[in-house]
């Protein structure tokens, strides 16, 4: 098993589940001492399942080091409190996954403001802010990598006619903040490639089944064909962990389309086994 990321370490946040803990499992298999980030540390605090021991169980079985540090992003304190313990209990900080948000889909006149803020903050201004703080400590280091969770909802819907995802009210401030992550990660892949720090996007292309998607009830008998397991986006997640910085930058990957275009296979969160070849 390969152990590409032995000595390097990993922030990871919205850890305690879905995709975040897909990627921190699998970079923890890589070798990484991976910081786990999220509010829900033994207990969850919004009433889904997964919490921070349920991650570090999981990389502590595949052999890997996980650091469990509670942080809520929509919180500017507790974002520069996770950077500051990560440097204390880590000693460096080498890549910086910004995966954490909980969707709220609700038509226009339902969405409250408080609503649209708290969405703003976990989708956009955490992402920005942890990269803010995170980058003059790559740069002391000579290198670094920032991965950033995207969606397919951040292109363009054809229409109209429009889908009945567009239609049916509740997408389009998620959507919106997801094309704004989209545009941001390619604009921070140019101005910190000459840092040798790069900036990439990782997403499924349709959905990949988390508690919070579940939540959200868009699984339908029409939709769940394009269910996906998280295994293929937490992959692509270490090929751009691993990447030299300066030569694969400003990437958005849609996970198993991506790596089916660079001929990566793709092996489970352990590690252990390839469960889809992609021949090189």
């Amino acid at each position: 098993m390969s152990q590409a990321l032995k000595g390097r370490v990993a922030i990871v946040t919205g850890a305690s589940r879905g995709i975040g803990q897909a990627i921190a499992q699998r970079l923890g298999a890589e070798g990484a001492t991976v910081v786990i980030a999220a509010r829900s540390l033994s207990q969850t605090k919004d009433g889904l399942a997964g919490t921070l021991d349920d991650t570090a169980k999981l990389i502590e079985q595949s052999g890997g080091k996980a650091i469990k540090i509670a942080c809520d992003v929509e919180d500017a304190r507790s974002r520069a409190q996770l950077i500051d313990e990560t440097l204390k209990l880590a000693g460096r900080l080498d890549v910086l996954v910004n995966n954490a948000g909980r969707a709220v889909h609700a038509k226009l006149d339902e969405f409250t403001g408080a609503q649209a803020l708290s969405q703003t903050e976990q989708y956009l201004l955490a992402p920005f802010d942890l990269t803010r703080l995170a980058v003059p400590h790559m740069r002391k280091q000579g290198k670094g990598w920032i991965i950033n969770v995207g969606s397919s909802t951040a292109f363009m819907p054809e229409g109209p006619p429009w889908d009945r995802y567009t239609t049916h009210g509740g997408a389009a401030l998620y959507a919106a903040l997801k094309a704004s992550i989209h545009r941001l990660t390619v604009s921070l892949a140019a101005e910190l490639q000459a840092d040798n720090i790069s900036v990439n996007i990782v997403a499924p292309v349709g959905a990949i089944l988390t508690p919070g998607v579940e939540a959200l009830g868009v699984i339908t008998e029409e939709t769940k064909a394009y269910v996906e397991p998280a295994d293929h986006i937490a992959e692509a997640a270490v090929v751009f962990a691993t990447a030299e910085p300066k030569t694969l930058t400003g990437q958005i990957a849609m996970s198993y389309m991506y790596l089916d275009q660079i001929k990566r296979s793709t092996r489970s969160l352990d590690g252990k086994t390839v469960i889809k070849e992609r021949a090189a």
